[in-house]
């Protein structure tokens, strides 16, 4: 993957979501605070860290997807073959994926009649469109990445392994 459509793929999306979720943190607390020591909440704050979960949520789906980081259980793992466990992934991957096609259509017929009318935040008046969007398309890329997974650890397993040490080396410090 050339450096451009790296940055573009997963460190750009990485960073917005970590942005988000430091703005989010730095609301919280800045809130909590104006609203206990001097009885002056910030203004939309409840609506800003809605818009901002919503962000990091459909942000960073499609990245955990595209690396398979949900977190699993694997009690009985050792137990199964190779084989079987590769089999079983890659038809949870592929239903799930093809499971996330529905609320990815349904928000985009959502988003589409949101625009169309119009519809804003109560309070600050964010257009509620711009966001069933973000969700529409953070859906839908987590079902393609989800389904493409599913195909390649039938097809083309040694593929996923590569890529996954890759993924892995690109986790930066000791975040492992």
């Amino acid at each position: 993957m050339t450096r451009i459509a790296k940055f573009a793929a997963v460190r750009l999306p990485l960073w917005l979501a970590a942005a988000s979720l430091f703005a989010m943190m730095l609301l919280t607390f800045v809130d909590v605070t104006m609203r206990s020591f001097a009885n002056a909440p910030v203004a939309g704050a409840a609506e800003l860290t809605e818009i901002l979960l919503i962000m990091i949520v459909f942000i960073a789906l499609p990245i955990t997807s595209m690396q398979d980081r949900h977190v699993t259980v694997d009690l009985f793992d050792a137990m199964i073959p190779p084989l079987i466990i590769r089999w079983r992934d890659a038809l949870i991957n592929v239903l799930f994926g093809a499971l996330l096609l529905a609320p990815s259509w349904s928000c985009w017929k959502g988003a589409i009649r949101t625009l169309g009318h119009g519809e804003v935040t109560l309070y600050l008046r964010i257009p509620v469109g711009w966001l069933q969007l973000l969700a529409t398309v953070g859906l839908f890329i987590c079902a393609l990445c989800m389904i493409v997974r599913g195909i390649l650890l039938l097809a083309r397993p040694e593929l996923l392994a590569k890529s996954q040490d890759e993924a892995l080396d690109s986790i930066p410090g000791d975040a492992l």
